[in-house]
Formats: C-alpha cells, sequence, structure tokens
C-alpha cells in the first residue's frame, strides 16, 4: 500500500476489530506480543476477560451480538447456525452507513454458519482437504488472511467509514508456527504461533491506519484460551476453567486513555456494546452485554454443552469480582482472589455462596433458546424410509458423568483424531476401538470409529456399525450420511440413497448430504439429478472446491459444457490446488477440440497429484490430438507401469499405446 500523509480526521471513527482463536491471556504481555503489547499501551486492556464459551463459533456469535449462548441459541460448532434473530455488529454499523468486511481464516466460521450477516465483503476463501471437505479444522494462515484484508481495503471507498473484522486462526491446534517464530519463542510451538499472529497484527494495524487515519478505533481479543495441560485439558471445549476462559480484550481510538487497564471481570458479550459506543451508535435492547469503558460489567457468565458429544454432562461457570462457581456433576467453587489457577474447591466451606451464585446462574440459563429439532413431517419422511423416528437426544441424561473425570479419554481421542485428518487412520483404530467400547453412550466416539473402520478399508465393519448407530440415535443426521458413504463404498446402492435421503430429512440444509446424494444419482448415470444434487450442495456450501468440481462432472454428462467449465474454474479459484478440477477442465477442453489449450491443465492435476492416473491418461491424449506422439506414449507408459491392474486407465494407456506403435 503506498505510503503518504494519512487523510484527516472525518470525526466518524472507523473500526477495526482483530479476533486471535485460541489466544489465552496470560500469552499477553510476556515477549511474545509486542504488537499486542503496544496496542495495549494506547488503549484500555481488560485483564479479568472471560469467553463465553470455549468454541470458535459460539464465542463469536456472543462476539458480534453482545449476547450468550442461551440467548442467541448457537452452543457448538458445525452443529448449529446463527439464525440472524440478533441484530450484529457488522448489520448495525451497515446501516449506520458504514462499509462492512470480513476476513476469516477458518472453515468453522464459513458463511453458511450465519456470521456472514451484515457484512457486504465476507472473505471466507478456506482451502479445503479433498478428502475431508467438511473437516471443521480447515483453516488458512494468518499472513494470506491478512493480505486478503489489505487488498480489500486497497480499493475500499475512503469517504465512507469502515468496519472491519479480521480473524486469525494459527494458534489454534495443531501448531505448525513458521520457523524462525518457533525459535522466537524458544521452540514451544503454541507461543510460536501467538508470536506470529502478532507480527500479522502488528502490519495489519500499521496498514489500515495509513488508509484511515486519526479517526481508528482497534479491538482486539482471543475468542477462547487452550489448556495446554493445565487441569488435564490438552486443548479446549471440554472444560471452564480459565486456561481456556481467559483471554485478551483490547481497545483503542479516539477518546479512549492511554495506558489504561481495567481488572474488572468482564465478558466478550461486552464487546459489541463497547464498540459501538466508542462509534457513537446506540446498543439495541437486545445485546445484554455493557459497555465496560463506561461501566463494569458482572455476572460473567460461560459454558460449555460439548460434553454431551461423550454423553458426558455439560458446564456452566459463573464468576464475580471475587468467586467463580463451576455447576456439571458435582459442583465446584474457587475464590479467585487466593487461588486464580483454581486448585482448590472451596465449595463446602462456601456452601451459601456456592448457593446464592447457583441461583443466579440458572436465572441465566433460563433464557435458553431450544435449537431446532426434527419436524414432524421429518419424522413422517424418517418412518417412510423405514427409520425409526424419535426425539431429539441433546438433552443430558439423568447421571451423565462431569468431563473433568475423564478429560485424559478425551484427550486421547483428540490424538486419535489428529492421526485421522493426516491420513493415518489405521494408526488411529485402536484406540478408537477401546474408546469406543469403554464410552457406550459417546456418540462421538462410536461416530469416529464407524469412520475410521470405512477409511482402513474395512468396509463391511463400518456399515454394521453405523446401521446400530443410526438405530440408536435416529436423531442425528451426519450418523446417516457416515451410513450412506458406507453404503455406498460397500456398494449397496439402495440403503445409501434411503440413508442419504434420511440424512436430508433431518438436516434439509446439509450440504454433505445434497452432495452425497448427487455421487449416488451419478453413480446411478442420472447425470441431470446428480446436477440437481451437486447445485443445491454448492448453493449451501459455496466455497467447497469438490462440490463444484462434482457439479462440473455432471454437467459435462449432461452436455452443458459451458456450465461445467464454469463450476471447475469455481473449483480452480477456491483451490488451485485441487487436481480433480483441473482435470475436469482440461476434458472440456479436449471435448471442444481444443487439445493443446488442455495440457496444462492436465499438468498441473499430475504436479499436485502424482498418482492421479486419469489425469495422465488424459494429458496422454491431450499430446496425441496436438501432434506429439512421442510426448504421448511416455505418458501412456507412465500409466501403464503405474496403474492398478484391471483398472480402466491401465487397459486405455494400453490400447492407445499399442495404436500408436
Amino acid at each position: 500500500m503506498a505510503c503518504g500523509a494519512p487523510p484527516a480526521s472525518k470525526g466518524t471513527p472507523s473500526v477495526l476489530l482483530v479476533t486471535i482463536d485460541t489466544l489465552r491471556a496470560d500469552r499477553v504481555g510476556r515477549g511474545l506480543t509486542p504488537a499486542i503489547d503496544a496496542l495495549a499501551q494506547e488503549g484500555v486492556s481488560f485483564t479479568n476477560t472471560r469467553a463465553t464459551v470455549p468454541l470458535t463459533l459460539p464465542s463469536h456469535v456472543s462476539i458480534m451480538t453482545g449476547t450468550l449462548p442461551p440467548e442467541h441459541g448457537v452452543r457448538e460448532n458445525g452443529v448449529h447456525r446463527f439464525d440472524g434473530s440478533r441484530p450484529t455488529l457488522a448489520r448495525l454499523f451497515r446501516d449506520a452507513g458504514y462499509t462492512t468486511a470480513a476476513f476469516v481464516g477458518a472453515y468453522v466460521l464459513d458463511r453458511r454458519f450465519g456470521l456472514s450477516d451484515g457484512f457486504e465483503m465476507y472473505d471466507d476463501r478456506i482451502p479445503r482437504d479433498p478428502r475431508a471437505p467438511a473437516r471443521l479444522e480447515s483453516e488458512r494462515r494468518a499472513d494470506q488472511v491478512v493480505v486478503a484484508a489489505l487488498k480489500w481495503l486497497a480499493g475500499a471507498d475512503a469517504s465512507k467509514p469502515l468496519f472491519v473484522w479480521v480473524h486469525l486462526y494459527d494458534p489454534h491446534a495443531p501448531h505448525a508456527p513458521p520457523a524462525e517464530f518457533l525459535k522466537t519463542a524458544g521452540h514451544r510451538a503454541y507461543e510460536g504461533e501467538v508470536a506470529f499472529a502478532d507480527s500479522q497484527v502488528g502490519s495489519l494495524i500499521r496498514d489500515v491506519r495509513r488508509k484511515v487515519g486519526p479517526d481508528l478505533v482497534v479491538a482486539l481479543a482471543g475468542d477462547h484460551g487452550e489448556g495446554l495441560g493445565e487441569h488435564g485439558e490438552a486443548t479446549h471445549g471440554m472444560l471452564l476453567y480459565d486456561s481456556t476462559l481467559r483471554v485478551p480484550f483490547i481497545v483503542a481510538g479516539p477518546g479512549v486513555q492511554g495506558g489504561t487497564r481495567n481488572d474488572a471481570p468482564a465478558s466478550l458479550r461486552d464487546l459489541a456494546p463497547t464498540l459501538l459506543a466508542r462509534a457513537g451508535l446506540q446498543a439495541p435492547a437486545t445485546m445484554t452485554g455493557v459497555d465496560v469503558i463506561a461501566g463494569a460489567s458482572t455476572d460473567i457468565y460461560a459454558e460449555t454443552t460439548y460434553p454431551r458429544a461423550a454423553g458426558w454432562s455439560p458446564v456452566r461457570a459463573l464468576v464475580d469480582d471475587r468467586w467463580k462457581l463451576l455447576s456439571s456433576s458435582g459442583p465446584e467453587l474457587f475464590d479467585l482472589s487466593r487461588d486464580a489457577g483454581e486448585k482448590e474447591n472451596v465449595v463446602a466451606q462456601n456452601a451459601s455462596v456456592a448457593a446464592a451464585m447457583r441461583t443466579r446462574l440458572d436465572r441465566i440459563f433460563e433464557s435458553a433458546r431450544t435449537s431446532p429439532s426434527a419436524t414432524p413431517d421429518a419424522a413422517d419422511r424418517l418412518r417412510a424410509l423405514g427409520y425409526v423416528a424419535a426425539a431429539p437426544s441433546g438433552r443430558t441424561p439423568a447421571g451423565a458423568p462431569n468431563p473433568r473425570d475423564f478429560i485424559s479419554a478425551w484427550n486421547r481421542f483428540e490424538q486419535a483424531l489428529s492421526l485421522t485428518a493426516s491420513g493415518r487412520s489405521a494408526e488411529a483404530l485402536a484406540d478408537l476401538r477401546t474408546l469406543a467400547a469403554s464410552f457406550p453412550s459417546a456418540r462421538v466416539f462410536q461416530a469416529s470409529y464407524a469412520q475410521a473402520l470405512k477409511d482402513t478399508g474395512r468396509t463391511p465393519q463400518a456399515l454394521q456399525f453405523y446401521r446400530r448407530l443410526v438405530s440408536r440415535w435416529p436423531d442425528d443426521a451426519t450418523l446417516f450420511h457416515g451410513l450412506a458413504l458406507a453404503a455406498r463404498a460397500a456398494g449397496e446402492r439402495v440403503e445409501a440413497m434411503k440413508a442419504e435421503q434420511a440424512a436430508l430429512a433431518l438436516a434439509p440444509d446439509d450440504p454433505n448430504a445434497h452432495n452425497g446424494l448427487g455421487l449416488l444419482h451419478a453413480d446411478a448415470g442420472r447425470a441431470a439429478d446428480a446436477a440437481a444434487a451437486f447445485e443445491q450442495a454448492t448453493r449451501l456450501d459455496s466455497n467447497n472446491a469438490s462440490f463444484w468440481t462434482n457439479l462440473g462432472n455432471a454437467r459435462r454428462e449432461t452436455g452443458e459444457l459451458a456450465a461445467a467449465s464454469t463450476a471447475y474454474q469455481r473449483a480452480i479459484d477456491l483451490d488451485p490446488r485441487y487436481a480433480d478440477a483441473s482435470n475436469g477442465m482440461g476434458v472440456i477442453l479436449v471435448q471442444q477440440q481444443r487439445p493443446m489449450d488442455a495440457i496444462p491443465f492436465f499438468e498441473r492435476a499430475i504436479a499436485y497429484d502424482p498418482a492421479f492416473h486419469e489425469a495422465r491418461l488424459n494429458l496422454g491424449i491431450a499430446l496425441q490430438e496436438s501432434g506429439e506422439t512421442a510426448r504421448a506414449a511416455e505418458q501412456y507408459r507412465k500409466v501403464v507401469g503405474a496403474a492398478p491392474a484391471g483398472s480402466r486407465e491401465k487397459r486405455a494407456a494400453s490400447e492407445l499405446l499399442a495404436a500408436l506403435r
């Protein structure tokens, strides 16, 4: 961005909000974060701030709406979607004449989960693993997010105030910081990613100030912390100790006294009304947070319902200026004035304090919104497909254990998931089998074991396991989708179709189920039906390169080459390394009698996936049709030598090579 004199003050401040995923409060101010520390010196740092929930999506919904999870209804990543029923910061700033833009670093904040509401630009282009495009942990690095934000900023209308949200995901596990930042952090990977994120914060703030000038309010916050082994928790989401709740929260800009700090308790739901006040805007009555620069927050509430996935009890927390109550199956009370590390449970000695806090906690929880469940129509459709409908099972069964007592099992499960995410399901299978057997009520353990069975080629066992799971939990759309995938892999097309239709009866807006339905139609040669299903999938998840590629394949089968080309190009724009899309584009060009133009696409596909035998065969055909028979023969020989025996590619390459001879 060009340097020069910054714009003169226009009176109406622009607002930059930076959220950093998984950033603990105690990692700021220790030499790792010079840019964040400088911002704290300029403005006010709320050093006693807690997240409303230690999960990315619900925490950000609280940040954007100024409300608690029981009020906005989003409790877990990937399970719930913000429905727009509460006004967001973006909507309020847009309605006040601001230009609004967001740039996020993780798929868990994809627009399909609802937070794009009010943003005129919502950049959520996150590269996805073609083997698991729905994986919530897909991310892009902080430097890529910042480059995208600054590129947009360079062309933004400087005559209007801006509201820009930039989300950096890097401190989230798995931790793999650039080498220089790993060294800076003493080879501690989490701290290295914190340092890397801070370096990008510095670049971002500097360039935004060059664009905007003196009228800029900057707010920075973590969305939740990270366990790092404290209280036995390796990551976050299961427990509500301050290792995963306390986060930095800083506001700087016009009217904010520099170098101040506020140690009074604050909540991330206070961020939205605090920012609106700095811009001179009135917070709506629906925002239950407060402007913490003008006055203190009271009764800091937090929750996690995530333990229900393992059949364990949810946890709720209430914090005041001295005490912290954790409510689950077995309460814990901590006197934070002398036990900041939450080591000593003093509930027995302070029963009246705990009872009073529990009453206040229950009053907050009574505002809870129920999440949408299967409608009577969905139940009828399930019965018509041969499945027994059931009431939603989101409620916690009586006597469910406290997740703190089984956190080591959860850590073991997360390690197994890391293996499966890296394509090493065989190494995770034994642990997943043990966990599934030890915790029969843990739906997530059961489903992950079934998935690992399928991934390791144990398709019959996976199919039988999924059948048992949907019988036990017939309200879970993801289990029906898993059953459909296993049935398709086993060649049970009729069962796969029924299971995918059951998933859609429960979750009509599930893009993965629509994509699965499309694949089943394509298997049966129903290209038009497949295209319709893939259209739905891309409408619901427009950033998924595999869905666009599938749509391109279906459109190519129906003879709609222009539409197919558009779909392939969309996939390539989303993920230039997606080999299937490049191969599909090359096939279109060959069909259009443009083999020379097709060659680079096939070469790109092979470069990204050297074992992509179909693309290599197609490259040989394009070379042959371009008159380069020697190079074509070379590609055919490579296919013959590497493709599996009996495969279509091996047979075709042999025949084409023989014809050339």
